[in-house]
C-alpha cells in the first residue's frame, strides 16, 4: 500500500481514508522555543518534562481541532481515532474530539497503539507512563495494545544512522501503515508527533506530506494500492508534459 495526499475521489474500494494530526503544544515545545538554557542545560532530558503535558495554548489549539472537524456534518465522523500513548496526545484526542452524544457527535472508538509513538530518542517528554495510570487518566481509551505497563521501549532508542533519518523509527512507520491498512474501519484519524510523521510520509516523496507539522494541524492522506497510485502518478507526469513532447501513437 502507498500515501497519497488528500482522498482521491476515484479511490478504489478498499483504500484507508486518513487524518494525520500532530498533537497539540506541549510544555517541551514552549519552553524549547523560550527558554534560553533549555537546549544548552539540556533541559528536555530532565524528568522534568517525562511525558509532557499540553500547555494552556495547547489545549485551545486541541480544542480547535473539533471546530475544524464541523464538515464532519457531510463526511461524517473518524470510524476510529488511533492514538500515540504519550498524554500530549492523548490530551489532543481528549479536547480535539469531545463525546458529545446529546450533540449528537459521540466521540469514535479510540485505541492507544505504540506504532504511533514518537521516535524514542533520549527527550523525557518521549517516555511513556504506565498503562495503570493512563488507564485512570483515560478510561474511554483502549490500551489493549500496549504490551507491557512500563515503557519498556524506550529502551530501545532509535537514533541510528540519525535521530532524523532512523532506521527503526522508519520501520515501525512501515508497520503502523500495515496495521492501519489491516484495520477493519475504512476513515481513520491517527493522532501523534511530528518526527514519527517525517518518517512516516518520507517514502512517498509528496510535497504536500513532506511539509513540517505545526502542533494540532490536520493532514488528509489516503492510503491506496501501488498499482492505482502509480497509474495516478503516471496521469499526473502525462498532464504536465506539453502535448508536442507526449509519445503518442
Amino acid at each position: 500500500v502507498v500515501l497519497v495526499p488528500g482522498w482521491p475521489a476515484d479511490a478504489p474500494p478498499g483504500s484507508k481514508r486518513l487524518i494525520f494530526i500532530r498533537h497539540a503544544e506541549g510544555w517541551h515545545n514552549k519552553h524549547a522555543r523560550e527558554l534560553p538554557n533549555y537546549h544548552t542545560d539540556q533541559l528536555g532530558l530532565t524528568e522534568a518534562y517525562w511525558d509532557a503535558r499540553l500547555t494552556p495554548e495547547g489545549e485551545t489549539q486541541a480544542g480547535l481541532i473539533s471546530v475544524k472537524m464541523q464538515w464532519r456534518q457531510s463526511e461524517g465522523i473518524p470510524q476510529l481515532i488511533a492514538v500515540s500513548p504519550l498524554s500530549r496526545a492523548l490530551d489532543t484526542v481528549a479536547l480535539g474530539f469531545p463525546h458529545r452524544p446529546d450533540d449528537g457527535a459521540p466521540r469514535p472508538p479510540v485505541i492507544s497503539t505504540s506504532l504511533a509513538r514518537e521516535r524514542i530518542g533520549l527527550h523525557q517528554c518521549d517516555r511513556r507512563r504506565p498503562v495503570s495510570t493512563l488507564k485512570q487518566d483515560y478510561p474511554w481509551v483502549d490500551f489493549s495494545e500496549l504490551e507491557s505497563e512500563h515503557d519498556e521501549m524506550w529502551m530501545q532508542k532509535e537514533v541510528h544512522p540519525d535521530p532524523f533519518n532512523s532506521t527503526g523509527c522508519s520501520k515501525r512507520a512501515e508497520s503502523l501503515l500495515r496495521w492501519l491498512s489491516a484495520r477493519a474501519e475504512s476513515y481513520i484519524a491517527v493522532v501523534t508527533h511530528w518526527v514519527f510523521l517525517t518518517h512516516l510520509f518520507a517514502p512517498f516523496r509528496h510535497p504536500q506530506l513532506l511539509q513540517p507539522f505545526d502542533n494540532a494541524e490536520m493532514r488528509f492522506a489516503c492510503l491506496v494500492p501501488k498499482t492505482y497510485a502509480d497509474e495516478a502518478a503516471a496521469a499526473d507526469r502525462l498532464r504536465e508534459t506539453p502535448p508536442g513532447e507526449r509519445d503518442e501513437l
